[in-house]
């Protein structure tokens, strides 16, 4: 039987996983209607909406959902002050195909970080045309960007098999990572192998994070040990998923799933359309318009 002590003890363990839990949205970049340009003019209402709707701090910016490698550089600086200059704090995806180019933009969020206390963090993924074959190679291909960013930002790893076809074992690249890059702060997880990414948080020393990136399968992230979440519907379903985590935290497993199911089914009836032009759609029907325009090779809804 369980003592009063006990239960105490383990509801305030749960209590505290629930105060510190985030959800960080990877925000969508807005363009001009005919997508020649970025439309910045729409930053501060977007962040704006995300605080006062979504109940949102902090963004991950210039990543997938931000079509990322699909802007130019100076497209993704100007992002990047534009963001800044909101009340959201923000890490930045800084890798591009040619690691000269994310180096290049990397020192530029290090330097504009050292004028703007918002930018609190840069991510980088593996390349995708000529992929590393070994945790080694990839450790290789981060550290010029996290020395890039500099010693008092942190650098967390976007791990992404779907989209950049890299599979190095993150527990191999972890712990390789810890112990030649100083800045390694974590890994934003976004893969369904979870048995993996249970091993990489027995595995990890103290102060180092695990943002778990599918959405779809929030709980399932939370079970494993996850301390935050990075995706697309925490633009629009915040409230929802962190009454999911909420409710996992209190131990109601029956209201998490429910809250789960609705994230379940919001994606469900999206992803054939498309994920990134349809919740921009999306995004237009909750009251922040972004407009519906994406960039080649995606297609716009109509």
């Amino acid at each position: 039987m369980v003592g009063i002590g006990h239960t105490i003890f383990l509801t305030t363990c749960l209590l505290s996983h629930a105060l510190a839990f985030e959800l960080i949205p990877a925000v969508f970049t807005p363009f001009s209607d005919d997508g020649s340009a970025v439309d910045l003019s729409l930053v501060p209402s977007y962040a704006s909406f995300l605080s006062e709707s979504q109940n949102i701090s902090t963004v991950f910016i210039s990543g997938t959902n931000g079509e990322s490698l699909s802007l130019a550089l100076e497209e993704r600086k100007a992002l990047v002050d534009a963001w800044a200059a909101t009340e959201q704090r923000i890490i930045v995806m800084v890798s591009a195909e040619s690691v000269k180019e994310a180096v290049d933009f990397a020192g530029y969020v290090r330097s504009s970080a050292e004028k703007n206390e918002n930018i609190v963090g840069v991510a980088a993924m593996s390349s995708s045309f000529f992929k590393p074959g070994t945790a080694q190679d990839l450790v290789d291909y981060v550290k010029p960007i996290a020395e890039a960013s500099g010693e008092k930002l942190p650098l967390y790893y976007y791990h992404i098999p779907s989209m950049t076809g890299a599979t190095i074992d993150m527990g191999d690249f972890q712990d390789l990572a810890v112990s030649q890059i100083p800045t390694f702060s974590g890994l934003k997880y976004t893969d369904t192998d979870l048995f993996t990414l249970r091993k990489t948080i027995i595995s990890a020393p103290s102060g180092v994070t695990h943002f778990f990136g599918k959405d779809e399968i929030l709980l399932s992230g939370l079970a494993v040990g996850s301390a935050a979440a990075v995706g697309s519907t925490y633009n629009f379903m915040a409230p929802v998923a962190y009454q999911a985590a909420g409710s996992f935290f209190a131990g109601d497993l029956a209201a998490a799933q429910s809250s789960q199911d609705e994230i379940v089914r919001c994606v469900d009836a999206f992803l054939p359309y498309s994920g990134i032009p349809a919740q921009k759609a999306i995004m237009k029907m909750v009251g922040m318009d972004l407009g519906l325009t994406v960039r080649p090779p995606l297609r716009s809804l109509t």
